[in-house]
């Protein structure tokens, strides 16, 4: 027999036959398909709601949350290398010139008659054998047999070296001088410029570039910066970032060779680095 048949109306029927239908057992059966429904229904309601009412309370009652953008310090280091140093050319000895010996030079005159009581000297001609190891002079002198005369070739100076005068028209500028420019305030102050002023560019930054970046420059006779160019690139545009840094520097002090300003190459390394 299933187990629904036994709270039927017919099942319940004839179990009840002959008995008191009004209340008990018989009512408890009859009715219970409502109750099951009612306390279905209830269950639901109740543990729908408890899973309802704390969504709806925040959404109804509940403060609106704010949210605020983090504000972060981006502190980016940067290592300046110094300068290469420059080796001064080495000093280039002048032989020295020993002073030339005195020449062998035979008396030659032309012939003269005079009478035996004159009283101007007699020279004797110089035999050919004589002459051919001396030079022809008004008198005799002993000295080195001569030599014959060398072409003397001169060479004109390299282009950008002066000749020992201290000037020159070329405007190429120098790689080594006697006082080579200065930064206003020396390297501690250069450094202190780069860094204050060189920003890490994004791209650089997402892609975790980091490098040396040489870039050369000429500083002018009146301490301008001139001809900004990049040696060694890092892309990620930080070749313009040193470029832009570069140019925007004040006057230096300029180089000075034989006393005199003039126009010096030079070259500056700069690493880019994210720790």
């Amino acid at each position: 027999m299933e187990k629904s048949y036994l709270f039927s109306t017919t099942f319940n029927n004839v179990v009840f036959s002959g008995r008191n239908k009004a209340y008990g057992a018989y009512a408890l059966r009859r009715q219970y398909s409502r109750h099951l429904a009612i306390a279905t229904i209830l269950a639901t309601v109740t543990f729908s709601g408890a899973l309802v009412t704390p969504l709806l309370k925040t959404l109804l009652f509940g403060e609106q949350v704010k949210y605020e953008k983090p504000v972060y310090d981006l502190v980016i280091p940067i290592d300046i290398l110094p300068p290469p140093v420059v080796e001064k050319p080495k000093e280039i000895k002048v032989p020295v010139v020993t002073p030339a010996q005195p020449v062998k030079t035979a008396a030659y005159t032309s012939t003269k008659i005079v009478p035996d009581d004159s009283p101007e000297p007699v020279t004797e001609l110089a035999s050919q054998e004589e002459l051919k190891t001396a030079n022809i002079g008004t008198k005799n002198m002993d000295g080195v047999a001569p030599e014959v005369p060398a072409t003397t070739i001169t060479v004109a100076p390299p282009a950008g070296i002066d000749a020992g005068t201290g000037t020159t028209d070329s405007d190429e500028p120098f790689i080594t001088v006697d006082q080579m420019p200065e930064f206003t305030g020396g390297e501690k102050a250069l450094f202190a410029f780069l860094s204050n002023n060189i920003n890490y560019p994004a791209r650089a930054r997402q892609a975790g570039a980091e490098g040396l970046v040489v870039v050369t420059f000429v500083v002018a006779a009146n301490g301008s910066i001139q001809n900004v160019e990049v040696l060694k690139g890092l892309g990620f545009g930080t070749e313009e970032e040193a470029i832009r840094v570069i140019r925007k520097m004040p006057q230096w002090t300029p180089g000075r060779q034989n006393g005199r300003a003039v126009p010096v190459r030079y070259t500056l390394p700069i690493r880019f680095s994210l720790k």
